[in-house]
């Protein structure tokens, strides 16, 4: 083929990364070809250009197909390329366009390769190139799985940020505010409620300012590896890799594992209008499978949950179980207030960041109820209306009390681990101390909603396994969360937890909180941190852990608070026999801590003060 008749369709491609590699832009490539043209004296129909799209195989080129159907129509007889990777960097690629170049009488020239497909030795020498640049564009995709792959092991989390994060330096950050949105998804999913309900409720309160939830961007959160630390790359494909523990985690790896279990319980016909406390958790005496729930509603309207089994047709009352287990009920009640406590340091910063006039809110308070008593004597209210929004607002005026009076007592702390316990006792003691104020105070299981009661056992029991003797159902096992289990196993033996350990079969023993073993020098630390706020000291006696009785000698006037063993004892099957405790016992006829009123709530404030100024140098009575 003479010059005379070369007629040349110009084609030229760049990706991202051929153009920041190479530095040929589709206009470089362009003006390149049509200079080679007015040299070589070759006729243009046309050009042809692809912009940001790889040579890879699959990857659709609108450009080179139109130019492949004009070359079909005979509108030219050569193409001209800068490079052979401009058209292919696949040998298989390669070979089919041959084909069809060869089909059409069409020649392939690359500028800078220099042959032409017109002659044998040009077909080969482009063969070459071919498998060469295939070679490239394979190595330089193992390269940035590499860099990919040691990339993400370092946090560096690719694609969009998932909800509950930000972008800290590249690497995934837990964002505080909408990170709470997520660990209430799961923990909802947990609980038994669905895609659908969770999306709705979410909408309902405009969480973090949207109305768009719905039950698949729901499910999206919920199949996400990453909200417990791991990462999943090239999902469902051949390449699928699994990365674990490369970036923070919002929800513990139990709770994520528990709501992919949890998924074909969570259909919509589980769902309940009533709230069931053991619901999923109970496993058939007989057969071991799961029990619905059921209820009846007698004629004085009170409602008796069941939960029944539909193919032994076994039917057990819940209240039944519910009094069986109640200690370990009492214990999860306790457990998850300390646990939502366990981060000192975030409650610090959130009283220091917000401080609430507390005083601003009883006085408008003081000043309700003053209006409520004119209006009375005025004849707005009736007697029995004034007594009720009377008592009320008196009831907020001690809540708000309460808080006061909590608040610093934490301002007191130092926000380690050990003060859990003295956050605890402090507690306890504000109930001895100050009945008034404390009267009404929610602080057990029995006094709790059954949907905060429905809430605890769905995020700490896995199962309960029942078996049935003389026809009557007895608790076999409880199989706690792990999460929760292990959580709980490490605060008790470290010491800063308690428990109740009063006999199990005497709804009426006292109560006796109990913590593991405290070193003598933490047990002095944790007096002088109380004794900011009580008389509280030591007094040694024994316990029977069998017969449940402390035998203790402390004066009328003080109440135990809590025994903890004097030495650090090791067992295999719990407690027995009589061990030499230590018991915590405060003395409640010291007046700084009065029962309180209106009145006397500002005189007890400034005792508050005075006792924490007096206090710098404490101790700790002598063992005798």
């Amino acid at each position: 083929m003479n010059n005379e008749e070369r007629v040349c369709a110009i084609y030229s491609r760049v990706s991202t990364e051929d153009q920041a590699r190479e530095g040929f832009s589709l206009g470089e490539q362009k003006k390149r070809l049509e200079d080679y043209c007015k040299v070589m004296n070759y006729k243009i129909y046309g050009f042809y250009e692809d912009g940001g799209i790889s040579a890879k195989t699959g990857n659709h080129r609108p450009e080179f197909e139109r130019m492949l159907e004009d070359g079909k129509n005979g509108c030219f007889n050569t193409v001209l390329a800068l490079k052979l990777d401009r058209i292919s960097r696949s040998v298989f690629d390669m070979e089919r366009i041959n084909k069809f170049f060869e089909e059409n009488n069409l020649t392939l020239i690359c500028l800078y390769d220099q042959y032409d497909t017109s002659t044998a030795n040009g077909r080969m020498i482009q063969r070459i190139m071919t498998s060469v640049a295939q070679n490239e564009i394979e190595r330089t995709s193992e390269r940035t799985k590499i860099g990919l792959d040691g990339a993400i092991k370092e946090g560096h989390i690719p694609g969009k940020t998932p909800v509950g994060y930000y972008r800290d330096n590249k690497k995934l950050a837990v964002d505080p505010l909408s990170s709470l949105v997520v660990e209430r998804v799961f923990k909802s999913y947990a609980r038994g409620i669905s895609h659908y309900k969770i999306a709705e409720q979410l909408n309902n309160e405009k969480a973090l300012n949207k109305t768009n939830w719905t039950d698949n961007s729901i499910r999206r959160i919920l199949d996400n590896p990453v909200y417990k630390g791991d990462y999943l790359s090239n999902k469902g494909k051949k390449s699928e890799k699994y990365y674990e523990n490369v970036c923070p985690a919002i929800i513990d790896k139990d709770l994520w594992e528990y709501c992919q279990d949890q998924a074909p319980r969570n259909l919509k016909h589980y769902q309940r209008n009533k709230v069931y406390l053991f619901l999923q958790k109970l496993c058939c005496p007989k057969c071991g499978r799961t029990m619905g729930g059921k209820a009846t509603r007698k004629k004085n309207g009170k409602v008796y949950y069941y939960y029944h089994c539909i193919f032994c047709k076994k039917n057990i009352e819940e209240s039944i179980i519910e009094e069986q287990i109640i200690r370990d009920l009492n214990n999860i009640f306790e457990y998850d207030a300390i646990v939502h406590q366990y981060y000192f340091p975030l409650i610090k910063s959130k009283l220091g960041i917000k401080e609430k006039n507390y005083e601003k809110e009883l006085n408008n308070l003081e000043n309700r109820k003053n209006k409520i008593a004119d209006s009375y004597i005025d004849g707005t209210f009736d007697k029995e209306i004034y007594i009720k929004k009377r008592d009320e607002i008196e009831e907020d005026i001690r809540h708000i009390k309460r808080l006061m009076l909590e608040e610093k007592q934490i301002s007191k702390m130092t926000f380690a681990r050990e003060d859990l316990l003295v956050d605890r006792d402090l507690k306890y003691i504000n109930k001895i101390a100050l009945p008034l104020l404390y009267d009404k105070f929610v602080d057990n299981w029995n006094d709790t909603s059954r949907e905060k009661k429905n809430e605890l056992v769905m995020d700490y029991i896995d199962t309960i396994e029942l078996f049935e003797k003389n026809s009557n159902y007895y608790v076999k096992k409880i199989n706690f969360r792990n999460s929760f289990y292990n959580k709980f196993s490490e605060l008790f033996w470290d010491g800063f937890i308690d428990y109740d350990i009063s006999k199990r079969n005497d709804k009426n023993a006292p109560t006796v909180r109990f913590s593991e073993y405290i070193p003598k020098e933490k047990v002095k630390e944790h007096i002088n941190k109380l004794r900011h706020f009580y008389t509280v000291d030591i007094y040694p006696g024994v316990f029977d852990f069998d017969k449940g009785l402390l035998d203790i000698q402390m004066p009328s006037t003080v109440e135990l608070v809590r025994i903890s063993p004097q030495e650090k004892v090791k067992y295999e099957n719990g407690y027995h026999g009589i061990s030499e405790v230590n018991a915590i016992g405060v003395d409640i006829s010291k007046k700084e801590f009065i029962d309180l009123d209106e009145d006397l709530f500002d005189k007890m404030i400034e005792n508050i003060e005075e006792i924490m100024d007096e206090n710098d140098e404490l101790y700790l009575i002598e063992d005798k």
